[in-house]
């Protein structure tokens, strides 16, 4: 038996979904290699941050990497991906979190990555989405 939803169309807001948390893995991924190269900055070196930052920044592209992989198996109606997704997600917020309360300059990625994982979840537990993740768990 295939894991395949079988002879059955993948709602356009999961698609939208998938997008988003490509996009939103992709710019983790680059949040991540940003923030590991911000540890050569001579300030950071004298404050004594070089070691904290290279942790948050490995964190960010390790969640970048995951989300992305488990958001292919969205498309399959995969029940567990939906849950891995939004818990990727949600800890991907947190992490931006306390790098905004570490330096509140970077707010902005907050902002964007705040909005982008809004989407994603909503997207993926309300209407024709939810729908069809019930229905591919069902079988």
């Amino acid at each position: 038996m295939s894991d395949d939803v079988a002879g059955e169309r993948v709602p356009k807001r999961v698609i939208v979904v998938v997008v988003l948390a490509y996009i939103s893995g992709i710019l983790d991924i680059i949040a991540g290699v940003l923030l590991i190269l911000l540890r050569y900055d001579d300030e950071v070196e004298r404050a004594g941050e070089a070691y904290a930052i290279t942790l948050v920044g490995a964190a960010m592209i390790l969640i970048g990497l995951l989300t992305i992989a488990m958001a292919s198996g969205l498309t399959r109606g995969r029940n567990s991906a939906r849950i891995y997704v939004t818990a990727l997600v949600s800890l991907s917020t947190l992490v931006s979190i306390i790098d905004v309360v570490r330096d509140p300059s970077t707010v902005w990625s907050l902002v964007i990555g705040g909005v982008i994982a809004v989407l994603i979840i909503l997207a993926l537990w309300a209407g024709r989405s939810a729908e069809f993740f019930r229905r591919s768990r069902d079988r």
